[in-house]
């Protein structure tokens, strides 16, 4: 173990109901210095130095994003869902305090307006400070609206309609709970526009198959289209399942031409991740996933 190194793991496994957790999984980095430890008014928020990442920020003891790592998760989580709408121009980000979706988000020309609901101001100050190549000048573009508040009640209670939700949250326990329900996502379905989409991450399928399963189930239950995906996010220690929902659009049949056309059309260059063919590649999903979803 090399001398300037410290290093720290992430349990994960199987969530379970109580004080109990049953933790079957465990991966971490090595780092070189904790650069931050402190409290928002909702978690503990803490800033880490790595050798391998860069900036790392973890929330709850959980690892949220990377400098040098945060491209595998948003770029997934965003161009998918923007790239499969035809003319995304109305966008709603539930979450994402860290500004990696929204920065992401904005990177399209369609895009008039992007509204952002994240409960806790700290991570956004946080982010705005300490992280500025993940959220770049996504908090400050003319296009953004930022609201600090609950996100299920904003869903609940606006009267907008939007072209493209997207769902960052943390795992689907605790406060976050209540915005993995099927009457979320009812209301969910209920702001898109026609033809709109919705996209989330639905866990760890890897590890937490029966977690991702049980998301996929109730989105399947609201959406006629409810389309998984999956990708390797190496912050979050393997593979990620995703999914992309909608009343009309069936996002594995949008082929890797009109995915590359549209993102020439709007100005998009320089992604580390996603392209046409990557696009085609992560529905193209796993024989297990297939039997896992099936069920």
């Amino acid at each position: 173990m090399p001398k300037e190194y410290t290093y720290e793991y992430h349990a994960t496994g199987a969530f379970m109901e109580g004080p109990k957790v049953s933790v079957d999984y465990v991966y971490g980095f090595s780092y070189n210095k904790l650069l931050y430890s402190g409290r928002t008014e909702y978690q503990t928020i803490e800033l880490y130095e790595t050798p391998l990442f860069g900036k790392l920020l973890k929330l709850d003891g959980n690892f949220q994003t990377s400098e040098k790592d945060e491209f595998f998760y948003h770029e997934m989580q965003v161009h998918t869902a923007l790239c499969a709408h035809p003319k995304p121009e109305k966008v709603l980000i539930i979450g994402g305090g860290d500004g990696g979706i929204l920065r992401n988000v904005l990177r399209h020309k369609t895009v008039k307006k992007a509204v952002m609901v994240e409960i806790d101001k700290g991570v956004v100050e946080f982010s705005m400070k300490y992280l500025k190549s993940v959220c770049g000048n996504a908090f400050t573009d003319r296009r953004t609206q930022l609201v600090i508040g609950d996100g299920k009640r904003f869903v609940e209670e606006t009267s907008e309609k939007f072209d493209v939700i997207i769902s960052d949250l943390t795992d689907p326990i605790g406060p976050s709970k209540a915005l993995y329900t099927k009457e979320f996502y009812q209301s969910i379905n209920k702001i898109l526009n026609k033809g709109g989409v919705f996209q989330l991450h639905i866990e760890m399928c890897g590890t937490r198959p029966q977690i991702s399963r049980d998301i996929h189930r109730r989105l399947k239950s609201v959406f006629k289209y409810a389309t998984p995906s999956s990708s390797y996010v190496p912050l979050y220690g393997g593979l990620m399942a995703f999914a992309t929902n909608s009343q009309t659009i069936d996002a594995s049949r949008v082929k890797a031409a009109v995915i590359e056309q549209r993102l020439k059309a709007r100005g998009i260059k320089d992604l580390k991740l996603y392209n046409g063919k990557f696009h085609e590649g992560v529905y193209a999903l796993p024989n297990f996933l297939r039997a896992l979803y099936s069920k």
